[in-house]
């Protein structure tokens, strides 16, 4: 997002007015949850990460998911990953996808594409989790604001309405980094790849 602002400010690229608006309010939206102070006078950030994830609600199969991207070679890249109750990894996928995007709808597309993948596999994870407390915050209120974000909010909410019980929460980028990591190394694949554990059961 940063690189695209520059070159619109440095090289006076044309682009239309209400993107330019969006694109400035999905910045400062960004902006304000990673600097937003995480820990009052005297506690230490670390206990509250800690603490959120003691907080985690029970599940049966969690899905973590994120994205990653490379405005260079113009790709982006998913990763999702499933564990059960017990914390064991039952599957992992990275996928390449060729474009880019303003970083929220980045991971909008992500956590799209994941609960398709799932959905198509008859998969039904029942605790969703995602570093990116905008997009988890816009889905969460049923907002509807964002005009180039409704489009991925409304196929996530008609997704997450297959799944009983499903609850789609926001985690630190520490407690995502499975999901980070396949992103980043789907950045560098041509086709999608997976693992999956011997025990665990889907139609792949």
């Amino acid at each position: 997002m940063v690189a695209q602002m520059n070159e619109f400010l440095h090289h006076q690229k044309r682009i239309i007015p209400a993107l330019m608006i969006q694109t400035t309010s999905d910045y400062l939206d960004l902006y304000k949850q990673n600097n937003t102070k995480l820990a009052t006078s005297g506690s230490h950030p670390s206990s509250l990460a800690a603490a959120s994830h003691e907080n985690m609600p029970t599940f049966n199969l969690k899905l973590s998911v994120d994205a990653a991207q490379n405005i260079n070679s113009n790709m982006t890249g998913f990763g999702m990953a499933l564990f059960n109750n017990k914390g064991d990894m039952l599957l992992s996928v990275a996928t390449p996808w060729t474009g880019t995007h303003l970083a929220l709808l980045m991971e909008a597309h992500a956590l799209t594409y994941a609960l398709s993948w799932c959905h198509q596999r008859n998969i039904q994870p029942d605790l969703i989790v995602s570093d990116c407390k905008v997009l988890v915050d816009y889905i969460c209120s049923e907002a509807s604001h964002h005009l180039l974000l409704n489009k991925f909010a409304k196929d996530i909410t008609n997704f997450l309405s297959y799944i009983p019980n499903a609850k789609l929460i926001h985690i630190s980028r520490e407690q995502n980094e499975m999901a980070h990591t396949l992103a980043k190394f789907a950045l560098g694949l041509v086709h999608e790849v997976y693992w999956k554990d011997h025990n665990f059961i889907c139609n792949l």
